[in-house]
């Protein structure tokens, strides 16, 4: 058996037995999200063209089994593109000892992605939304990665936890 990360929701339902566990989990959307954007940025793509190439097939998926997470899926996807400058100074604050330039791109990704999330998806506990995206950062980052999207992610956890309103409007999807 392939040992994968499920999503709170699968692990509850499959100890119960009372339902399956989700084809389209979020810890997929948000993999392929992250590439999807990567694919965006590094081929100039245009969002609804990188959309269309790589995740709607996902989207259709997610609509007909969990529409909740069909939807989480276009938000994290076209809103982080929509507030990337925005996100971008979020994630430069954090910064220490680096300059955004010197990031390497998939952790770029990664970091825009969950920071977005933490951001903009207050039903989703601000510690799965860290260690979700530390585990694909585990996947497509450096050996150094995970720590480093860790170490930034949780820094604008705290500044969150301790302050709601001080980074970017959160707004339920």
């Amino acid at each position: 058996m392939k040992d994968t990360p499920m999503e709170p929701e699968s692990v509850s339902a499959a100890a119960e037995g009372s339902t399956p566990p989700l084809i389209v989990p979020r810890h997929k959307i948000r993999t392929r999200v992250m590439q999807a954007l990567y694919a965006h940025i590094v081929g100039d793509t245009p969002p609804e063209e990188a959309f269309a190439y790589l995740l709607e097939d996902l989207y259709e998926a997610a609509k007909t089994e969990a529409p909740h997470n069909a939807e989480f899926l276009k938000e994290l996807f076209f809103g982080t593109i929509r507030e990337m400058p925005t996100l971008r100074q979020l994630i430069e604050k954090q910064l220490r000892g680096w300059t955004w330039d010197r990031l390497f791109l998939v952790d770029k990704c990664i970091l825009l992605c969950g920071v977005y999330e933490l951001t903009h998806f207050p039903d989703i506990p601000l510690r799965v939304t860290l260690n979700e995206w530390i585990e694909i950062a585990k996947l497509y980052g450096t050996a150094r990665s995970p720590g480093f999207v860790n170490g930034l992610l949780d820094g604008i956890r705290r500044t969150l936890a301790a302050d709601p309103e001080s980074l970017v409007s959160k707004k339920p999807f």
